[in-house]
């Protein structure tokens, strides 16, 4: 003879089985880039822009990949203390402005997610450091439109622009967008164009001695959780090769730092920023390319400091100790 459940308890599992069908409701609503909180709840914050940029200040900082480790990914390190002591000795250095190459948040589409990202940037706000980012695939994550929406709503100075360039000194930058899943042939083809136009601009620009391209999806990794990006490879490196003044091409979306020379250019992988380790392949047998950086498996979090000295500059990266300070961990002049 079965017991009795009595009204108590059978009110209470159907409470529970309410309450639980409601948080995954509330969950895959808020992947998916919808909320049911008022748009207006809060202020959101404008980071500075072009107009902010201090030509006179020695350097810049690039960071990539600040996004936290998502609660699906619950095996995955979280680095939450790490990278807000890397932000903020990025904005106790008051560098001339900030690149994140890419996936600056976990979902683009969510509020929450950007309400962290303002969080943990608050030092950089505070200064008006100008921020210059570009898309990461975590931009495009949830419900798309929402997602570009809350990207451009941070950062009005981009005019909802993909790619854009810019100059400081006597350098041009040249920032990508290398999710091709998530572009049109369209776009594809227009900022293909757009991209060969600005090379050949800058090349012919006595002003300029330097160019620095930027873009998410390594067209070069030896890392073991993503592959390298034939088409930034195909699309971006390759035509990069071909120019005399293109100096350093900065990746990010492998969480590791590698530094690679191919065809007498300088390729960075720097997605240090935040997001849980990439280990890489470095047996010379196995690996995809030659890193001249001799690092083991596992790397550090860092960011990369461009440093304007007379004619020349300097590159250095500078990786998060586990006391919290910061050393040099690579550097080279260019």
């Amino acid at each position: 003879m079965y017991p009795k459940l009595g009204i108590r308890p059978v009110a209470t599992f159907a409470v529970t089985i309410l309450l639980s069908a409601l948080t995954i409701l509330l969950n895959i609503l808020s992947f998916s880039g919808l909320s049911l909180a008022s748009t207006n709840d809060r202020d959101i914050p404008f980071y500075a822009g072009f107009s902010g940029i201090d030509h006179t200040r020695p350097s810049f900082v690039i960071v990539g990949d600040t996004q936290s480790t998502s609660h699906w990914e619950f095996w995955r390190e979280s680095n939450d203390k790490g990278r807000k002591q890397l932000i903020d000795e990025i904005a106790a250095r008051d560098p001339a402005f900030v690149i994140n190459l890419g996936d600056l948040t976990t979902r683009g589409s969510s509020k929450k997610h950007w309400q962290n990202f303002d969080a943990l940037h608050k030092t950089v706000l505070e200064k008006k450091i100008p921020y210059l980012p570009i898309l990461g695939n975590h931009e495009y994550y949830g419900n798309k439109k929402c997602a570009l929406h809350n990207y451009f709503e941070h950062f009005p100075h981009l005019e909802k622009r993909h790619w854009y360039s810019f100059t400081w000194k006597n350098i041009a930058l040249i920032m990508l967008d290398s999710n091709f899943s998530s572009l049109s042939e369209k776009q594809v083809n227009e900022q293909k164009q757009w991209y060969l136009g600005e090379l050949e601009r800058y090349e012919h620009d006595q002003t300029i001695s330097y160019v620095i391209v930027c873009c998410h999806e390594a067209p070069f990794t030896n890392s073991r959780v993503v592959a390298p990006n034939k088409k930034s490879k195909r699309y971006f490196a390759e035509p990069f090769l071909k120019f005399k003044k293109a100096s350093l091409f900065f990746s990010g979306h492998a969480h590791t730092y590698e530094h690679f020379q191919i065809g007498g250019k300088t390729f960075i992988v720097s997605g240090g920023g935040g997001g849980p380790r990439h280990k890489v392949t470095t047996d010379p047998r196995k690996r995809r390319y030659d890193d001249t950086y001799g690092g083991g498996e596992l790397r550090f979090m860092h960011f990369c400091e461009i440093e304007q000295r007379d004619k020349s500059l300097l590159f250095r990266v500078f990786r998060l100790e586990k006391d919290g300070t910061f050393s040099q961990a690579d550097s080279f002049p260019i």
